[in-house]
């Protein structure tokens, strides 16, 4: 089987140093980091440094869905990288990068306010059931991110 690629991408009105401590703040983290409107997070235990470990219990429907992995990079503000293990990734171990790129007033970013790129890249994903669930899920956590940061979340 081909290991495949997920990407996806958000531009958020933030500093990049704002959201990438979301990322790493436990309590912060909870507060956001919804993949699905069905789905909660039940508890999240971080250790933010490199080769520290972190497990996510999601919530659906009264199941707890673990999630787990390892902080591989951590350089703030710019670059995380962590292994990724779940049920829906075989329970194999995949591998995430966030980057997070402030842009310049100009053509992509019109309303010149803090604007940070955030680029999320899943890697070693097998099969198109989880090509699929995690673009899905990535792509409702980013924009939750976005919801958290303006304080609709």
């Amino acid at each position: 089987m081909i290991n495949q690629v997920v990407k996806v991408e958000k531009r958020i009105n933030a500093e990049p140093i704002r959201l990438f401590r979301a990322w790493l703040k436990a309590e912060e983290f909870s507060s956001w980091f919804l993949p699905g409107n069905s789905i909660g997070i039940e508890s999240a235990l971080l250790d933010p440094r490199p080769g520290g470990r972190f497990k996510i219990n999601m919530l659906h429907e009264g199941k707890i869905l673990p999630h787990e992995g390892e902080y591989q990079i951590i350089d703030e503000p710019k670059k995380l990288v962590f292994t990724w293990r779940s049920h829906a990734t075989g329970g194999l171990d995949t591998l995430v990068t966030v980057t997070f790129d402030p842009l310049e007033e100009g053509s992509l970013n019109p309303n010149k306010k803090t604007q940070t790129l955030i680029t999320l890249i899943h890697e070693r994903l097998i099969g198109e059931d989880a090509i699929t669930s995690h673009k899905a899920g990535w792509t409702h956590i980013l924009d939750s991110l976005e919801k958290w940061q303006i304080g609709k979340v």
